[in-house]
């Protein structure tokens, strides 16, 4: 690994879930979707907010598993205003974190496998979702330092925007056990 700016690319990394329905639970105390407790698929709309929050999370698993830079970075508001916060360091603006991102992963076999562990997802409004998502990273042998495994936890706020669901906010913690 070629340090921290490596790793925190998967910060915001929304892990692989079960479909969920959307309700207003979290005003009572609850989550809307909890891929731990998944709900019948069937029981929901395809269309609806959680479903498509879903879309955009598996999406972004799915593109950091092809080792897909642009379709990632595709989920994130591009933005001056877009916030990323990993383990302290903060980038401001979609422009340096495409710029960081490019920058870590040169080598796009560097970004190793996502194995996502669980994902909460809770609609704020109509337009706007809280996601937390639990994850592991295996990196390559070519990348890691001491161990290749790195666990994570991010939160997220995505925003409905006229280009679909993006993220515009997430902060990340990891360690490498």
């Amino acid at each position: 690994m070629k340090g921290f700016r490596q790793l925190f690319c998967v910060a915001s990394i929304a892990a692989v879930s079960v479909l969920g329905t959307a309700r207003p639970a979290f005003a009572e105390g609850a989550w809307g979707f909890d891929s731990v407790t998944p709900e019948d698929p069937s029981k929901g709309d395809l269309n609806d907010e959680y479903h498509q929050v879903y879309r955009v999370m598996i999406g972004m698993a799915d593109a950091w598993n092809a080792h897909n830079l642009d379709a990632y970075l595709e989920c994130f508001w591009k933005s001056p205003d877009l916030l990323v916060i990993v383990e302290g360091d903060q980038m401001k603006g979609w422009a340096e974190v495409n710029n960081t991102y490019r920058k870590g992963y040169a080598n796009s076999a560097d970004m190793g496998t996502l194995l996502p562990e669980r994902v909460q997802i809770q609609m704020i409004s109509t337009d706007v979702a809280l996601v937390l998502d639990w994850w592991t990273l295996i990196l390559p042998k070519t990348v890691h330092l001491r161990s290749p495994k790195v666990v994570g936890t991010s939160t997220l706020v995505l925003k409905k925007l006229a280009e679909g669901w993006r993220i515009v906010a997430v902060h990340s913690s990891f360690v490498t056990p």
